[in-house]
């Protein structure tokens, strides 16, 4: 506790330095105190479990009546947001496929978001707040720590049992083996997840697939079928209507100094513009929560009016996904929509999904995690982000109607932009 509050003090100074401004320091430990309060009241209500043994008592007596049916039981101990939960949710899933079949529980800081994602993966039992972690691991036959990378917990391992599966064992080995490489990054995870980044990408492995190179599995695909409100189309007037989804918002559950992150680009007003003006048959409708910003011109706005089921139920039936690197493209990949990102801090090369129209900035670019405030400002101290701000929106309209299909016509600065040097691989 006392090193977090360090840490948060230190992150304001580091605000204040860089900009000079008192006012934006002391917003920012505002800001960052009442999120972290949320949290904490959310933490305190998962622990009334602990406070109440009994119910501790009937969730290991649980786990020991699915150990009973012969089944490994493995506790799953993740972080991230829910574009990590998604890989995590992936890796699994082709894990079952190729050891012993086993059960799982996941203990996580967003139990509810946890429960929708891994319902879609055989074996999966239960979503827990991670603060019962403490109490309930020792009813487990193992501990998997996973977030960008997979530890086996050795000493939370009974191994007497775990050895009668030898395919387990002989999985577990590996990923014992692989993570000597990159302990370093590992131990400091968050801060050095660009080392961790660059690593993958040198071991031709990216963000959705470098768990399975940990634990040598054959990938099986993006798509998973993660729970989606079907009605949410025809609620919202949009079916028999092609329409394509916007986001620009970020994880809620990190926290910045100002309004809008590094990673979200801010010209898609000139984006929807330019859309519309070649393809007024497509609706374009804006998804995301509080991190969101309005993006004007859009048919619908739905932002802060959608559960992420019914979000879902959007995103399987857009033509067309238009976004920043974040959670949102994951989750299109799971129903086969393809988006076209915008990548800035983010490397696309890590992040990007083959399928995808990835963006790659013009100038600059790949600062995430280059130190705890990458998301609040440009690291080379300008004004704006160079990566997000130089990227012409005519470039992503030019993309966007190239994705959507025949169109009316093609304007000649999208033509000269997809065709110079800088942007040929931008469709990725």
């Amino acid at each position: 506790m006392i090193a977090r509050f360090s840490r948060l003090l230190r992150r304001s100074a580091d605000v204040y330095l860089e900009t000079g401004s008192r006012t934006l320091a002391v917003r920012f430990l505002c800001h960052v105190t009442a999120t972290k309060f949320v949290s904490l009241l959310q933490r305190l209500w998962a622990f009334r479990h602990v406070v109440l043994p009994w119910r501790v008592v009937a969730e290991a007596r649980r786990v020991e009546a699915i150990r009973a049916d012969s089944r490994l039981m493995i506790a799953i101990v993740v972080s991230g947001g829910l574009g990590d939960l998604i890989v995590i949710a992936r890796c699994l899933r082709d894990l079952q496929a190729k050891i012993e079949p086993f059960s799982f529980d996941v203990f996580a800081p967003l139990p509810a978001l946890a429960q929708w994602v891994f319902a879609a993966v055989p074996g999966f039992e239960r979503a827990f707040s991670d603060t019962l972690e403490a109490s309930l691991r020792r009813s487990y036959d193992a501990l998997l720590r996973m977030n960008q990378t997979i530890v086996v917990q050795h000493q939370a391992t009974r191994w007497a049992r775990v050895r009668r599966e030898p395919l387990t064992v002989a999985t577990f080995g590996l990923i014992n083996r692989r993570r000597k490489e990159i302990e370093l990054y590992i131990h400091h995870h968050p801060h050095l997840d660009n080392g961790l980044g660059r690593f993958a990408v040198y071991r031709s492995r990216s963000r959705r697939d470098f768990l399975h190179h940990m634990a040598g599995l054959q990938y099986a695909g993006d798509e998973l079928d993660i729970a989606s409100d079907s009605e949410i189309v025809a609620r919202c007037g949009l079916e028999g209507r092609r329409f394509v989804t916007i986001h620009n918002g970020f994880d809620t559950s990190f926290v910045i100094a100002g309004r809008r992150a590094t990673k979200c680009y801010p010209h898609f007003p000139g984006v929807v513009a330019g859309i519309k003006a070649s393809r007024p048959d497509v609706l374009i409708v804006q998804i995301g929560t509080a991190t969101s910003e309005p993006i004007a011109g859009v048919d619908l706005d739905l932002v802060g009016q959608t559960s992420l089921s019914e979000v879902a139920g959007l995103l399987r039936a857009t033509s067309l996904h238009i976004d920043n690197e974040g959670g949102l493209v994951h989750l299109a990949a799971c129903y086969g929509r393809r988006s076209l990102v915008v990548f800035g801090p983010t490397p696309a090369d890590y992040f990007g999904y083959p399928d995808n129209i990835n963006v790659t900035p013009q100038h600059c670019g790949g600062c995430w995690w280059i130190d705890e405030l990458w998301m609040d400002r440009c690291p080379r101290g300008l004004p704006e982000p160079e990566c997000m701000f130089t990227q012409p929106p005519e470039n992503i309209v030019y993309l966007a109607l190239e994705a959507l299909g025949p169109r009316t016509s093609l304007d000649r600065a999208g033509a000269q932009l997809i065709n110079s040097p800088v942007n040929s691989g931008a469709a990725g």
